[in-house]
């Protein structure tokens, strides 16, 4: 029985960055086109430099990671900062990335997330965001589903909404290069909407 489970998981653990490793090897290699090369830690230096702060800091912050960051179902395999600074990233990574750099600057951020939420073409998918502490106030925020006007997030979660356990992060790391690659082969795009 522990063969069988053993062989099960090694083959598991080979299998998954496999069958990703297409879609991975299909995006372009290095910084996407346009951009300029920016870390994390540079964003924040030079967002500190430019706005105030409150609301109008994390407004900046948000909006640069959602300008630099395309979405992208191919490049699961990088960390959070890696994904910044290629200027490519799922919602996880352009989530990290944006609680990253909200931390740099001050702020107590965090990501969330709910494995159902209803979108503006009413798909049900799973997604990440961040929430961050102004003034002691909670705000939800989004670098893709976002209304900067309202400073509201355009969707809805319809299942409980927390943070990414430990496990779940490990498993989204090993993982999401698989749904990704799925999701991409299925529809020959990054992204649905």
């Amino acid at each position: 029985m522990i063969k069988i489970v053993l062989i099960v998981v090694v083959g598991i653990m080979i299998g998954v960055p496999l069958y990703a490793l297409p879609a991975t090897l299909s995006l372009p290699r290095g910084i996407r086109p346009d951009l300029q090369s920016l870390t994390i830690s540079q964003a924040a230096m030079n967002l500190r430099e430019s706005v105030d702060s409150g609301m109008e800091l994390v407004e900046a912050a948000r909006s640069l990671v959602a300008e630099r960051m395309a979405y992208s179902r191919r490049n699961s395999f990088d960390s959070y900062a890696r994904a910044f600074e290629r200027g490519y990233g799922y919602c996880s990574q352009q989530a990290n990335a944006l609680a990253d750099l909200l931390s740099r600057l001050g702020f107590e951020a965090k990501v969330v997330q709910a494995f159902r939420n209803r979108f503006f073409d009413a798909s049900v998918d799973s997604h990440a965001w961040v929430q961050v502490v102004v003034d002691n106030e909670v705000h939800d925020i989004d670098t893709i589903f976002y209304d900067a006007d309202t400073a509201e997030i355009t969707f809805t979660a319809l299942s409980e909404v927390g943070e990414v356990p430990a496990v779940l992060r490990v498993l989204e790391t090993w993982g999401a290069p698989a749904v990704n690659a799925h999701r991409y082969y299925l529809t020959g795009k990054d992204q649905d909407w």
